[in-house]
């Protein structure tokens, strides 16, 4: 995958050295611009603080290319294959959004500062306790005489750690995986056009990016630091024949960084499952997919049964309580056990993912809040390309159900503002955000020539602009819930 010079160390007389702090932003703040809904102007002020999103004019986008068809087979073949796996159905039609990446790409000097290398040999040793000679399996140090330099180039097409989504509605280890197939390569600009579907009553929502540059550029770093360990420790154990590595320190710099917004097509799929919304992502282009699976606890605690049942008959039982023992501590308690952890583990794995995620958010804090950086840019597909070849020589989710929000309450929606937006009277400040976004791009006046199509979209605008005015403030939203007014 990486061309790699080994040398001894020298400075570059060009080497820009980035270094970074150790945690993670604040999250943004909403922006509410009713004309500019997606895209922001240029900041005046490289680097200004506080502002609003990626500049319009670096932002790109990967186009929906697969039909939902093919959505919803990928859907029941990840969850419905497999022995233990329990096949779900879906509730409700995916929801179609663009969710916001940051992807970043470097060329990386790594130099082994300092390691150990150690081979395993087997010596006898007497034995105090036991009085005998033993033989054990000892490690034998010693440290590398000389430091190693390497220069590599990394992009994101050949690095999915290096596409990092720029939320926390979604759950990142969940979301990362839509990014494991080659759909990046195919980005455009980021045009309203991207928003238009077959189907004329559903619209793609665009998500806002939460996140900073600087931290996707700190979990770049991050990344690139466990990969380069990881090759290092390969790489001295090959190189000096041995066995181990300890004490590894490696000083990375980089430079030629670029980190660029994209925006990815995703269809989310929603499932409800023991009081939890469990959702799965299937990327639009590709069809790459992740989400949280369940399992068929049944199967499990049959499989568990038997095997523990095979154990106690091989083995003669736990030696505790006789027969009666053997059965209630060897095999009703290890089969009742898998069978719950089989039942919750999706839950538990949620509950795991947020604790990380909150973790995040106020990590987020120290981090800076520019998004003008010189080293954000556009994404430039072709570019990659070069380096690496030359390197290597919820009808949607439940709550946007406008059917169902209509047959259970008519009357909490007097002026029609939660319909014009498409989502349910129990819908989040983030959902509606993403729902006015989608709808503002395909209604705008200016995407229209046509006289009697600009007048329609005028008013299709400013509906969809009244309504947000509204829903999107807190108390404005429950003055309207409670008395039918503005």
């Amino acid at each position: 995958m990486f061309v790699v010079h080994e040398h001894h160390p020298t400075t570059s007389l060009m080497q820009q050295e980035i270094s970074f702090s150790v945690s993670l932003p604040r999250q943004a703040k909403t922006v509410h611009v009713l004309l500019r809904p997606i895209f922001r102007q240029e900041s005046s002020q490289s680097g200004k603080r506080g502002g609003g999103g990626p500049a319009r004019e670096k932002l790109k986008a990967i186009p929906f290319a697969q039909h939902i068809k093919a959505a919803e087979k990928t859907f029941e073949d990840y969850h419905g294959k497999g022995f233990f796996s329990a096949r779900i159905s879906k509730t409700s039609p995916p929801e179609q959004a663009f969710l916001p990446f940051w992807v970043v790409s470097a060329t990386v000097h790594a130099t082994i500062e300092q390691a150990q290398v150690g081979r395993r040999v087997m010596r006898t040793r007497y034995n105090p306790a036991t009085k005998r000679n033993e033989s054990m399996w000892e490690t034998d140090w010693a440290w590398v005489p000389e430091k190693h330099s390497f220069t590599r180039d990394y992009v994101p097409l050949a690095h999915p750690g290096l596409q990092i989504y720029a939320s926390h509605r979604y759950r990142r280890g969940l979301v990362d995986h839509i990014t494991t197939g080659p759909a990046l390569e195919n980005a455009v600009p980021f045009t309203p056009a991207l928003l238009d579907t077959d189907d004329g009553n559903v619209t793609r929502k665009v998500d806002p990016f939460m996140i900073y540059p600087s931290t996707a550029l700190r979990f770049a770093k991050s990344y690139i630091q466990d990969t380069e360990e990881t090759l290092a420790d390969d790489f001295l154990r090959k190189l000096y024949g041995m066995d181990e590595t300890r004490l590894l320190k490696i000083n990375i710099q980089m430079e030629n960084v670029r980190v660029s917004p994209v925006y990815y097509p995703a269809f989310i799929y929603s499932v409800n499952y023991l009081g939890r919304r469990l959702r799965t992502f299937i990327n639009g282009y590709d069809l790459t997919v992740g989400g949280t699976k369940i399992y068929n606890w049944e199967r499990v605690a049959a499989v568990s049964a038997l095997g523990m049942a095979t154990a106690m008959t091989l083995t003669g039982g736990i030696g505790v309580g006789g027969a009666s023992g053997s059965f209630w501590l060897g095999i009703v308690l290890p089969t009742v056990a898998t069978s719950f952890l089989a039942m919750y583990y999706p839950i538990l794995s949620l509950y795991v993912r947020d604790i990380m995620r909150n973790q995040e958010i106020k990590a987020m804090a120290q981090d800076s809040d520019a998004w003008d950086n010189d080293w954000v840019k556009g994404y430039a597909a072709f570019e990659d390309q070069e380096r690496r070849r030359t390197w290597r020589e919820e009808k949607q989710s439940s709550w946007y159900n406008t059917s169902s929000n209509e047959q259970r309450g008519g009357g909490s929606d007097p002026k029609g503002y939660y319909k014009a937006l498409g989502v349910s009277t129990s819908a989040t400040q983030s959902d509606i955000q993403s729902a006015f976004r989608g709808l503002a791009m395909k209604w705008h006046p200016d995407r229209f020539t046509d006289a009697e199509e600009k007048n329609k979209a005028k008013v299709k605008f400013q509906a969809i602009s009244s309504a947000y005015s509204v829903l999107r403030d807190a108390k404005k939203r429950k003055h309207y819930d409670q008395t039918g007014r503005d």
